[in-house]
């Protein structure tokens, strides 16, 4: 019975944690798609037709969709994973299109894309679906395929735009790698809004890499807004205008 009340206090103590913080978010932000797949997006600083680059579909695809349903604009997905591929053909519409290809910081390279292990074989609570550039994250184990690469200036430029209103990046490990590229170039400022699932413990990145690449974001000139478990979400401040960093 103790366990039980204790296990039960920790939830309760999580969610009321959870709620104070997300009532602490600047007025505009509104929460997008399912519990698990969603994100927190400032409808204050979308343009009249706004683009969101949406990176690491996966099988939820609840946010680009509920995106579209709010604020119309275009989406743009990008996944390589066969699996996720054919659960996002069999279910978008509207103006969404999806690039079987992975998010980098370069187009038209050849890196090999590791899957997941069969479902036995992963952790508990493990969805199954999510493979990575990444090697070292704890799904990977199961077979490799070759997979092409696109990046953030090929995708603007195929949708002759200067820059996407929300650039989202659930890309399984690879989120550091092109993040620090993205920031020493300075096309990260391309995007008005960035929203990351970072993957630090579950790859071999720890959660100072992750505390680095926050860090590259904010002298890039974006506002840490609220953190959602790994889920972070940024927004761009004007050059000159200064804001409060969230804790």
């Amino acid at each position: 019975m103790t366990d039980f009340l204790h296990k039960h206090w920790r939830r309760l103590k999580r969610s009321l944690s959870r709620r104070f913080r997300e009532k602490l978010l600047p007025r505009g932000y509104r929460r997008l798609g399912t519990r698990y797949g969603g994100w927190w997006v400032d409808t204050t600083r979308l343009g009249k037709a706004p683009l969101l680059i949406d990176c690491g579909l996966g099988e939820d695809i609840s946010f680009p969709l509920a995106f579209l349903q709010a604020f119309g604009g275009k989406v743009i997905g990008v996944e390589p994973n066969p699996r996720s591929l054919k659960y996002c053909e069999e279910r978008i519409r509207g103006d969404m299109r999806v690039i079987p290809k992975a998010f980098w910081s370069e187009s038209g390279k050849n890196l090999e894309f590791f899957l997941p292990r069969a479902q036995q074989d992963l952790p508990k609570g493990a969805d199954g679906v999510s493979g990575s550039l990444d090697g070292s994250h704890e799904y990977a184990g199961g077979s490799r395929l070759e997979v092409e690469t696109t990046s953030l200036a090929e995708i603007l430029q195929q949708c002759a735009r200067a820059q996407c209103d929300v650039l989202k990046m659930d890309i399984e490990g690879a989120e550091y790698g092109v993040l620090e590229q993205l920031c020493r170039s300075g096309e990260i400022r391309n995007a008005a809004q960035v929203l990351i699932e970072f993957h630090h413990k579950v790859t071999g990145h720890s959660l100072e890499d992750t505390r680095r690449a926050v860090e590259q974001l904010q002298r890039s000139g974006f506002q840490l807004v609220h953190t959602e478990d790994r889920n972070y979400i940024f927004r761009r401040q004007e050059l000159g205008h200064e804001e409060p960093v969230a804790e």
